[in-house]
């Protein structure tokens, strides 16, 4: 192929190539924070988080209520029994109390003990999941603004490579072919950075949503990505966690809650008297003390259906716990192959995409600065670039979300706060 004369293309290119792009409109005014900052943020401002930290509120004050004592009453009568001129009085004055058999109160007390255990291991569970929430939104966060970066870099090539063939086509070198598909890619380009804003805006409006809500922060995105490999986590490592769920002590708490309850039922049928102690009071001086018991006979009503509904609540929380313990292992297997799988996939080819792509455009770019490469070609080369870098960006982060959906479903073991 014949030299053309001098153009001032492979400057432009070379500065497309290898300057960094600039920012995005208004994403300078973008709040910055690391992960670790996120969660913090997240602890003192999520509202789920505050939700459910009120609803173990409300169940552990249900749970304490259930084993509280009867409260005693007082019982004050009087009695006028005057005729015609007499005035025949007589006053009761009487402290009552229901007296509860040791066995119900035993029974109920452990009832309690563990409805106020599965509450807060059901708090755990909540502000786990949310946690692992903010970690993914910081994750894909990093991911739309790296996305966006990459795709900015490789349009701005795309689009020096359009202006170059405008000019290349008014002094004959190329086809009228060749300009309208490079006309075509630049259009095309220009809506794929318009879009890949768009989708970092949302990411970063989803993470200020999760950690700072009624903050009137709009934007909140990572200062940090993720670095590196994650780290390693064996399937029996992971499978070793599985008595660690929260989820499954839950479940495990309940069961103890209901077989306790069945206890309680058990003892429906035993009456439970109410003993009174007073003092009686006459306006003739016969005074003395007064007792009194109240004993209610369980002739119409045995409790047979509240003891057939809470054997039915203690099986079905049996069940509920096998089904958990079932559904926790096939999370951890699911999670822990996707980790193994992607953590891998991340060290085999992120390294040659990286390296490939970047050498691919360069050395194309080179090639063409000195005309041995078509516009066409050195457009494939910038499009080979795009896909290799955001290939090797998606393994990056799918290894990141597997890693933390793995340490999710370990029940936030080991390594909780990273």
């Amino acid at each position: 192929m014949p030299k053309s004369r001098t153009r001032p293309f492979p400057v432009l290119l070379l500065c497309a190539l290898f300057l960094a792009p600039r920012p995005a409109p208004g994403q300078e005014t973008v709040r910055r924070v690391s992960l670790a900052e996120a969660l913090e943020a997240f602890a003192e401002n999520s509202l789920a988080l505050k939700i459910a930290r009120s609803e173990m509120a409300g169940r552990l004050g249900a749970a304490r209520q259930s084993r509280a004592y009867h409260n005693p009453g007082f019982l004050f009568e009087r009695d006028d029994l005057g005729h015609d001129t007499e005035s025949i009085w007589e006053q009761t004055f009487l402290i009552l109390q229901q007296v509860e058999w040791p066995g119900r109160t035993g029974a109920r007390a452990r009832a309690a003990a563990h409805a106020i255990g599965a509450g807060a291991a059901r708090f755990r569970a909540d502000s786990i999941a949310l946690a692992f929430e903010v970690r993914d939104a910081y994750v894909l966060a990093w991911f739309a603004e790296e996305a966006e970066s990459i795709v900015r870099r490789a349009a701005s090539v795309i689009q020096a490579v359009a202006e170059d063939a405008e000019m290349r086509l008014e002094e004959g070198d190329i086809s009228a072919y060749e300009a309208r598909r490079l006309r075509i890619e630049g259009v095309q380009v220009e809506l794929e950075v318009e879009d890949a804003g768009l989708r970092a805006r949302d990411a970063r409006r989803m993470l200020a949503a999760l950690i700072a809500p009624g903050t009137r922060t709009g934007e909140v995105g990572p200062s940090e990505g993720p670095d590196g490999i994650p780290p390693m986590i064996t399937r029996e490592t992971a499978m070793a966690a599985l008595v660690d769920r929260p989820d499954v002590e839950v479940a495990a708490k309940e069961l103890d809650a209901a077989r306790a309850a069945v206890e309680v039922a058990g003892t429906n049928w035993i009456p439970e008297p109410t003993l009174g102690l007073g003092y009686r009071h006459r306006d003739d001086g016969l005074d003395g003390a007064r007792i009194a018991v109240d004993l209610p006979l369980p002739l119409l009503d045995r409790g047979s259906g509240r003891r057939e509904e809470a054997a039915a609540r203690s099986s079905a929380a049996a069940y509920r716990l096998d089904l958990r313990k079932e559904m926790a292992e096939h999370d951890l297997l699911t999670a822990s192959d996707r980790f193994a799988s992607g953590r891998a996939r991340l060290e085999a080819a992120a390294p040659t995409l990286l390296a490939d792509g970047e050498a691919l455009l360069a050395s194309a770019a080179a090639a063409y600065a000195e005309d041995e490469m078509t516009l066409l070609e050195l457009l494939d080369a910038a499009n080979a670039f795009r896909n290799a870098r955001l290939s090797a960006l998606s393994l990056t982060s799918e290894a990141w979300l597997a890693y933390y959906d793995l340490l999710r479903a370990m029940g936030g073991a080991p390594a909780d706060g990273t």
